[in-house]
């Protein structure tokens, strides 16, 4: 029997205004920052459990949100809004393959952020993007497991990101970016190692193709962007009792 499942949720939270919030100015309000968010959706698995599906959408809004002017300098955004939906696949046609990916559609705006600054000039910024909020985010991967006397599984995953402002004013844009990532490891079985039950060799590639892009901007300081992290390599080694 096919499973269709469907799920409705709500949470809401509140949240201290800043990390320090010795660095508000004077006139500026001491608030808790509050949430609200809706979400729902439906999955779907095949008989055999070898295929899913899962489709969702959003609606989360949050009150009273601080938004640096400057490294120094905080102004309170009455409410952001961000909606979108989100889908996830996932299928495994043969044993020890898995295929999987998802992607994520999002707009996001200040509904009301408008003030004075420390000019005395009024500033607006309403229906505007917040920084560092791609409209849109997908994944994709793939990974086969070797069945022999020592395991072996080899994956790669391919990361995309999209456009992102770095400043509310949206004037500057970041580009968006696609990365991608590979590995293998092998499972070393307990016959080897006698008190241990599992250890497992890892190696790494991080950004395969040295993909230079900008990961964050930060609002505060828009001379400046956080660069990714170029190609790295990684080699680990885990032990479980």
């Amino acid at each position: 029997m096919r499973e269709i499942p469907f799920y409705t949720q709500s949470a809401t939270a509140a949240d201290p205004t800043v990390a320090n919030i010795l660095i508000l100015a004077p006139q500026v309000p001491l608030l808790l920052t509050t949430a609200r968010t809706y979400e729902t959706g439906v999955k779907l698995l095949s008989p055999d459990k070898r295929m899913e599906f899962v489709v969702s959408a959003f609606d989360i809004e949050r009150k009273n949100v601080y938004v640096p002017e400057s490294g120094i300098v905080f102004n309170v955004a009455g409410k952001i809004a961000s909606r979108g939906f989100e889908v996830a696949a996932a299928a495994s046609p043969i044993e020890g393959l898995k295929l999987w990916g998802n992607a994520a559609f999002v707009q996001s705006r200040f509904v009301d952020f408008s003030y004075i600054d420390g000019n005395g000039v009024f500033q607006s910024y309403s229906g505007m993007t917040p920084p560092n909020v791609p409209n849109f985010v997908a994944n994709a991967g793939a990974y086969y497991r070797f069945v022999t006397a020592w395991p072996v599984e080899v994956g790669a995953a391919v990361r995309h990101v999209g456009d992102r402002f770095n400043y509310q004013d949206n004037l500057v844009t970041m580009d968006n970016y696609t990365t991608v990532d590979a590995y293998a490891f092998v499972d070393i079985p307990k016959t080897v190692f006698g008190s241990v039950d599992r250890t497992r060799l890892t190696f790494r590639v991080k950004n395969l193709t040295n993909r230079l892009y900008a990961s964050w901007g930060d609002p505060g300081y828009t001379d400046q962007v956080i660069l990714g992290a170029p190609r790295s390599y990684e080699v680990a080694a885990s032990f479980k009792w």
